[in-house]
């Protein structure tokens, strides 16, 4: 197995190279990995999953992000989709070069890093349990020069392992709805959030739980709560764009069974069920 020379920290370049056999290899490892998943011990399934899928089996052309997108001005990639989503999520947050950010579930870091280049805040934390994205996303810190303004850490979104007050904003881009609960994760946010501070999260639920997802937002303490759907501007123009995307060669990198999650036929079975929404909350 052979690399390409060596990538800027953003390119996804630095995957591997296989032939079939180790392909096809790696393929039959991963599912037998995920077939053990039910049985590991609950805290460590989500970050167990997403060690497992690795940078090979992603979508995006030249980055590592790990979202859907916000396909609403039309971009004309998975990439620009997905940074397009990153600020939104920033712009719902009014971030601004005060902040003291908690990312929690920050994938391989690329949010963080769009996040510190276009919005320029003191400092971010981002937080997650999957141990191979913490390092791969500290190492990128590092080459792209931002590891002073930029750190991962281990921990759980329901058991934040951070002082009272001690951040200005906390964010959950497409994460929050592999938490184990809803309520303890808004209980978290609020606790280590300053007062003025705001909570924003990217999520995926079921069709027609707004409300329900507003309230336990509002039962933690959050004022002036917004959660609206953006689903028109993320599922139906994904599908048409793996439509052509999962076609590339380099897809064929990508387990078959997330391309089959992901094709047409996959986005019709369970994309109608699904919402996606924005959640804003603020702490008085």
């Amino acid at each position: 197995m052979t690399l390409h020379s060596s990538p800027p920290a953003h390119s996804t370049a630095a995957i591997p190279v296989e032939t079939l056999p180790e392909r096809t290899a790696r393929w039959a490892r991963e599912c037998a990995e995920w077939a053990k998943v039910p049985f590991l011990p609950a805290g460590t399934r989500v970050g167990r999953v997403y060690d497992v899928v690795g940078p090979r089996n992603l979508f995006g052309e030249d980055s590592l992000f790990i979202n859907l997108g916000y396909w609403h001005d039309n971009p004309a990639s998975l990439d620009e989709a997905s940074r397009d989503l990153a600020r939104l999520v920033a712009r719902e947050a009014e971030l601004g070069a005060d902040d003291i950010q908690l990312d929690i579930g920050f994938g391989y870091g690329d949010q963080d890093f769009l996040w510190a280049r276009e919005f320029g805040p003191q400092q971010i934390i981002g937080m997650n349990i999957a141990t191979e994205q913490i390092e791969i996303a500290t190492r990128r810190a590092a080459e792209l020069g931002l590891s002073d303004q930029i750190s991962f850490e281990y921990g759980s979104a329901i058991d934040l392992p951070r002082h009272d007050e001690s951040c200005t904003k906390v964010t959950a881009l497409e994460s929050a709805f592999h938490f184990p609960s809803y309520p303890r994760f808004f209980a978290e946010a609020f606790r280590v959030l300053k007062p003025g501070g705001k909570l924003v999260t990217a999520d995926i639920i079921m069709r027609n739980d707004l409300r329900r997802y507003k309230k336990p937002l509002l039962e933690a303490g959050f004022d002036n709560v917004r959660v609206y759907s953006i689903r028109h501007d993320v599922y139906p123009p994904l599908a048409r764009y793996l439509g052509k995307r999962l076609r590339d060669p380099d897809m064929r990198r990508v387990n078959p069974v997330l391309r089959a999650t992901f094709s047409g036929p996959g986005l019709l079975a369970w994309g109608p069920w699904a919402d996606y929404i924005i959640a804003v909350g603020t702490k008085m």
